[in-house]
């Protein structure tokens, strides 16, 4: 689930519907913005990991949820799901967990293994909600990147936020 408009315009005091296409092309921008920089998922939705060979591997995208399935073309090249046993998760070491795996099939040679999860918030996180409004309300009265009068930065809220959830911070 995305900001919705009518947070966005009530934060930014717009009571009319003349620019709401624009607002929205701009939630949208700024949710972009937003998940680059923190390596976040703000949608929940399902993801797929290829590997090579069953190396344990962290999965690469915060918050995660859930495995849904391990899947892999066997020797006949049939494709095969893995039995839950056979792998586990390690969330010991940060916020991204690791797949680790107990059996090692045989893999159909050229193919890879396909882990499916999901992940992403069902509901983003005020502090989140806070930059994807301030980086709205920044692109909308600053269009431009030159102005001869009036040109604003990012507030330096939205940098510290930023910086504070991303899942590469210090102080996290």
């Amino acid at each position: 689930m995305s900001v919705p408009l009518s947070t966005i315009k009530t934060a930014l005091k717009i009571d009319y519907s003349d620019d709401d296409t624009e607002l929205t092309r701009l939630r949208e921008v700024a949710s972009m913005v937003v998940e680059r920089r923190t390596q976040l998922k703000l949608q929940p939705g399902t993801e797929a990991l290829y590997l090579a060979d069953w190396t344990d591997t962290m999965i690469p995208v915060v918050p995660f949820t859930s495995i849904t399935h391990v899947r892999y073309y066997n020797t006949a090249n049939v494709l095969t799901t893995m039995t839950a046993t056979d792998y586990w998760l390690d969330q010991s070491d940060g916020p991204s967990p690791v797949i680790r795996f107990k059996a090692y099939p045989s893999i159909y040679e050229g193919t890879t293994i396909i882990v499916t999860y999901t992940a992403g918030y069902s509901s983003i996180p005020d502090p989140l909600v806070h930059c994807i409004i301030a980086l709205v309300g920044a692109y909308y009265n600053n269009p431009e990147a030159v102005q001869a009068v009036g040109l604003s930065t990012v507030p330096l809220s939205v940098e510290f936020i930023l910086d504070h959830w991303s899942t590469n911070s210090r102080i996290r």
